[in-house]
């Protein structure tokens, strides 16, 4: 993904230190690493590439769906384990969404002390009630640079999630696509290998 407005490739070559230092820190006070993003999937078959033998007749079609009802999922990652925390639901995202995610995640990591999370700029994200919110649960909210989703490691998760369940695949309803999307987290431990190559700590700088 490059963004579509230019980035500030200084800041990023810093922040991706700032990354590396955070994640040290945490693992040396029994703190933990997260990356937070929502996306927006569209109930609609997304194109990808087919494969057909050289002179086979005929052509490979997909059927699509038709309107714009979509799943909102409110996520994040943990940067070591890679552990998803999510919030699957068809509403937008917003600060009580946002403040919802981050009392899971203190749930998911109630042993541990200091979170460290890594998100956007999105203006429901920097509310004051998130702050609040955060600051009650022990969590400290980093915000990215402008224009670098390179740096968010649940960016990568994302582009996964479309190449494993909507690339080329076509759902007659949308409780199927839901249904769908709900699944992939639930046994998400089946793409362990992929995601661990997929999910480094590298990052580009664009």
């Amino acid at each position: 993904m490059i963004p579509g407005l230019a980035p500030d490739r200084m800041a990023q070559k810093k922040f991706s230190k700032k990354i590396a230092r955070t994640i040290k820190k945490a693992k040396g006070n029994n703190g933990a690493v997260i990356f937070l993003d929502p996306t927006h999937q569209v109930y609609n078959t997304e194109n990808g590439y087919c494969w057909q033998e050289k002179g086979a007749a005929g052509t490979k079609t997909i059927s699509s769906s038709s309107g714009r009802k979509r799943i909102s999922i409110i996520g994040a990652i943990n940067a070591v384990t890679h552990r998803p925390t999510t919030i699957i639901t068809e509403d937008n995202c917003d600060k009580e969404m946002i403040r919802q995610l981050l009392k899971q995640i203190r749930k998911d990591y109630q042993n541990k002390g200091k979170i460290y999370i890594f998100l956007d700029n999105a203006r429901y994200s920097r509310n004051r009630e998130v702050y609040a919110e955060a600051k009650r649960l022990n969590i400290k909210l980093i915000f990215l640079p402008p224009y670098s989703p390179n740096l968010n490691l649940i960016e990568r998760l994302w582009k996964f999630l479309k190449n494993k369940i909507r690339k080329n695949i076509y759902y007659n309803t949308f409780a199927k696509f839901k249904k769908a999307i709900s699944e992939f987290f639930k046994n998400i431990e089946q793409y362990e290998t992929e995601l661990k190559t997929l999910l480094t700590l590298k990052f580009q700088i664009v």
